[in-house]
């Protein structure tokens, strides 16, 4: 009888031990998971910064020299920046990184839905007029 008790508190051990590995597992993986959400965003934010900054040096000095496409190819990985037009004069600047496996889109747009967020923003402006400013 004492020996089958031995016997039981040896597996009510290995039981545990193999609950503990698990919930490390689990703990390590979610902390693996917030350090890449972590780098998507400070990388989303550096993009939104450039994109706000080309804007701005447009409506102050339209025919300045553009460095600003070289430093987010510095600054973010595979880091573009490209201008688009939309409808009814609305002008886009787009800032796009490499994220995840795939590039991004030249204009930013999703052709359907997907779990992780695009790699890129785009924001829309409009050119003021000469009258307006």
């Amino acid at each position: 009888m004492r020996n089958a008790m031995r016997g039981t508190s040896l597996i009510e051990a290995m039981l545990a031990i193999a609950l503990l590995a698990t919930v490390m597992l689990a703990v390590a993986g979610s902390q693996l998971a917030m350090a890449r959400a972590q780098r998507a965003t400070i990388w989303r934010e550096r993009a939104l910064w450039l994109a706000d900054a080309r804007i701005e040096r447009m409506h102050v000095a339209a025919e300045a020299g553009d460095d600003l496409a070289a430093r987010a190819a510095a600054s973010l990985p595979g880091g573009t920046m490209t201008r688009g037009d939309g409808p009814d004069g609305v002008r886009y600047t787009v800032v796009g990184w490499r994220g995840g496996n795939a590039a991004a889109g030249p204009r930013c747009e999703a052709t359907g839905s997907s779990a992780q967020p695009p790699s890129c923003v785009r924001i829309p402006y409009r050119e003021a007029e000469a009258d307006e400013r």
